[in-house]
């Protein structure tokens, strides 16, 4: 989408404002320095690395060939003179000319390999706190860019996340704004309209601070269209005539985003039962040449369905037309204008073209649940190496802080003896800790490739039977099984309200988004994160075991804390389990409480249900 691009580029130019210094249409600058390097005078290497330098930053935004060569010779320099702070400048401006071509594996390697020197930075005293604050949200925030354009949303979030915390210490207000708006047009498109809102308002709140007008409409637009696909359309109208006041004043600055506004507006009073004809008509009368097709694809889409909405149907044939791509180029958000083509040429009596569009709405949902699939559980692999390898870098600082404690007791208290009993004390207990961790670890990759594993088999064989029912009157009903069977599964893989509330919380969603299900607490519950999430993994293998084995028609959730344990009960009404080693879920529950020393008690009878209990010491 045009506005995404946009303040992803609005983010790299807060983030990189040196180079802006160097890109005028004199090029004075880097002129200047090659002259003094062309005159033979004899430079020191630190000079010389100053001059390299800023000719790498200088070429940077118009002449990739110099700045790499420039950038090879600072670092070269860099190396030379232990020079880390201009190092990882150097990495970054080579990453970024990578992505302003497009090779973006290539960009990573480099910003990761600026990561890497900037964590070393950080256990040197000779640079400060802004130093590094500087280095890494600026890295950070590229990098979300980075995964942004690719359409990795799991792993962009991660990093703008990263950034968030550097931009809110510095009071770094437009990078706050920006950050927060990606985040939350990350969160719209993988439907999570919750958090979405969440980091539209935020982004709305920062602007406010900082008094960027732009700022705090961007994040509008986006409320307004997730209001509208929740049916809030009140909300969705007095949000979007908020955005819309602010496009009215900046027409010549944002001919695209006044034009899509206005078609947004009149999508929203169609479905509130009125007729916007002036204002679709305005925003077709206003699109700019340049539009791109997203964006003019909504202006299409308003103009189909007001025309449908006064039973127009040639015309409305015509607009959807234009709405999508060709069949060959088609994307996932081309659904809604196959759906709208299938209901004009049903109007039209021309059932054959009318099939032919709703099978393509099918096949873009079932490949974009596919590529959904594959590209989310790629992501989760990356997210999981990446956090194992923070983990690791944070143990290390641990352990060098500790050390150093130990030297100095050692050298002051001349407990040769006392000291090295304290290290194999340490060295035992860190030896069980790991293989705790490892464990722990083990147990998660599990539950993720079963969780996987159950949105691709439970979907897939939902949009399998939409396509053998295509032409009968279940396809809408198998459509929505199949979409919510997505939302919530694809939400559980990342149990974000465990992060943010706790478990309690995190249950009680979960049960209310299950049908037939309740949950209830007793006593005030207080553990660690890491017991949070074993036992809400748990819960939701339990619970959906009851679901898909079962035949349950009612599944109890009970948490409770009594003395020194945790104990987590899921009930049901359903058929019984045939022996109480039933099946992989309850081995992997296994395997994962044992690393806590819990254990598992099953009650169940044929046909007179099944009550599992799960108690965690603390």
């Amino acid at each position: 989408m045009r506005i995404r691009r946009i303040v992803i580029v609005l983010l790299f130019a807060i983030t990189h404002q040196a180079a802006s210094a160097y890109n005028d249409h004199r090029n004075t600058k880097v002129d200047s320095l090659e002259a003094v390097l062309a005159s033979g005078r004899v430079l020191t290497d630190k000079e010389l690395l100053s001059a390299y330098d800023e000719l790498t930053r200088g070429y940077l935004p118009y002449n990739g060939q110099k700045c790499e060569e420039y950038g090879r010779r600072a670092l070269a320099l860099t190396y030379k003179l232990d020079n880390l702070l201009i190092r990882q400048y150097t990495l970054r401006h080579l990453g970024l000319l990578r992505y302003g071509r497009e090779e973006y594996d290539e960009a990573l390697s480099y910003f990761q390999q600026a990561l890497a020197v900037t964590d070393t930075m950080a256990t040197q005293k000779r640079y400060t706190q802004k130093d590094l604050d500087d280095a890494r949200s600026s890295l950070y925030g590229t990098i979300g860019n980075l995964y942004n354009m690719q359409d990795k949303a799991h792993l962009a979030i991660h990093y703008y996340q990263k950034a968030l915390p550097i931009f809110e210490r510095n009071g770094w207000l437009e990078s706050q704004c920006v950050c927060y708006y990606n985040i939350g047009e990350l969160y719209r498109q993988m439907e999570n309209h919750a958090e979405s809102e969440r980091n539209y308002l935020e982004a709305i709140e920062k602007g406010k601070t900082s008094g960027d007008s732009l700022m705090m409409t961007l994040p509008k637009k986006g409320l307004a269209d997730i209001y509208f696909d929740m049916g809030k359309y009140g909300r969705a109208l007095q949000t979007v005539d908020e955005a819309l006041a602010y496009y009215q004043t900046h027409r010549a600055e944002e001919p695209t985003d006044y034009a899509t506004t206005l078609a947004l507006k009149a999508r929203i009073l169609l479905q509130r039962g009125e007729r916007p004809h002036d204002l679709v008509k305005e925003a077709l009368a206003c699109m700019p040449d340049d539009i791109m097709f997203d964006d003019a694809s909504s202006i299409f889409l308003a103009a189909c369905e007001a025309a449908m909405a006064e039973g127009k149907w040639k015309e409305a044939l015509a607009y959807g037309l234009r709405s999508v791509h060709p069949d060959s180029t088609a994307t996932y958000s081309d659904k809604d204008g196959y759906r709208l083509l299938a209901d004009i040429y049903t109007e039209l009596g021309q059932k054959e073209m009318a099939r032919k569009y709703m099978n393509n709405a099918y096949d873009i949902m079932n490949r974009y649940a596919t590529d959904h699939y594959q590209s989310g559980l790629s992501q989760m692999k990356v997210l999981y190496q990446t956090e194992k390898k923070e983990a690791q870098i944070a143990t290390l600082d641990k352990e060098r802080a500790l050390y150093r404690w130990l030297l100095v007791a050692a050298v002051v208290a001349i407990a040769a003896l006392v000291t090295g009993t304290i290290l194999i004390i340490i060295v035992q207990r860190r030896q069980k800790a790991l293989m705790v961790a490892q464990v722990a670890l083990e147990a998660e990759t599990n539950e993720r490739r079963f969780l996987a594993r159950d949105l691709h088999d439970g979907l897939g064989s939902i949009l399998s039977l939409v396509r053998i029912k295509a032409e009968k009157t279940e396809v809408v009903t198998l459509v929505d099984k199949a979409i919510v069977e997505l939302r919530r599964t694809a939400h559980h893989l990342m149990p974000e309200e465990l992060l943010r509330n706790g478990l309690v919380s995190a249950l009680n969603d979960f049960a209310v988004s299950v049908p037939n299900t309740t949950f209830s607490v007793f006593g005030d519950i207080q553990t660690d994160r890491n017991r949070e999430l074993v036992l809400y993994r748990c819960a939701y293998e339990l619970v959906n075991n009851a679901m898909k084995h079962a035949e349950a028609t009612h599944i109890g959730i009970q948490l409770m804390q009594d003395g020194h344990e945790l104990v987590l009960t899921v009930s049901d009404d359903g058929k019984g389990l045939k022996t109480e080693n039933d099946g992989m879920g309850l081995q992997n529950i296994r395997e994962r409480i044992s690393s806590y020393k819990g254990v598992i008690d099953i009650i169940t009878a044929e046909s007179q249900g099944t009550e599992i209990n799960i108690k965690l010491p603390l």
